[in-house]
């Protein structure tokens, strides 16, 4: 079955503008967890980040695709403790990002693709093909 559209979102910044379009990730009837669609997916017009964090008030993407910059890119919590965002990142591109969790900055934990930062931390990694 196809999944359920909530809404569209126009974030701009400084250096211009990027559109996100937020969709819930459970599709209804295929016996599909949540827990299996968390972390980073490659989907037919962008990129879905999916991460789930119940207990979080705020849940938010810095990386190279926004100049590291996390209120360019809010989450959006569907409910159950996952919050989610599409990004139409160009294809070819290799990104790097950090999910942003009530203002503490971490690596994704669901993606295992990572690359040291020149803090002594972990960027998450994503290759858009």
């Amino acid at each position: 079955m196809k999944m359920s559209k909530f809404a569209k979102e126009k974030t701009t910044g400084k250096t211009g503008s990027m559109t996100s379009t937020i969709e819930m990730v459970r599709p209804a009837g295929t016996g599909r967890d949540t827990a299996e669609l968390r972390g980073v997916h490659q989907v037919a017009d962008g990129v879905m980040f999916v991460a789930f964090y119940p207990q979080a008030a705020k849940v938010e993407i810095a990386g190279d695709f926004n100049d590291w910059q996390p209120a360019k890119t809010p989450m959006r919590k569907i409910g159950d403790g996952t919050w989610q965002a599409r990004l139409h990142l160009p294809k070819g591109e290799v990104y790097h990002y950090r999910l942003v969790v009530d203002g503490t900055w971490q690596q994704d934990p669901y993606n295992t693709e990572t690359e040291a930062n020149p803090y002594g931390e972990l960027n998450s990694v994503i290759k858009v093909n």
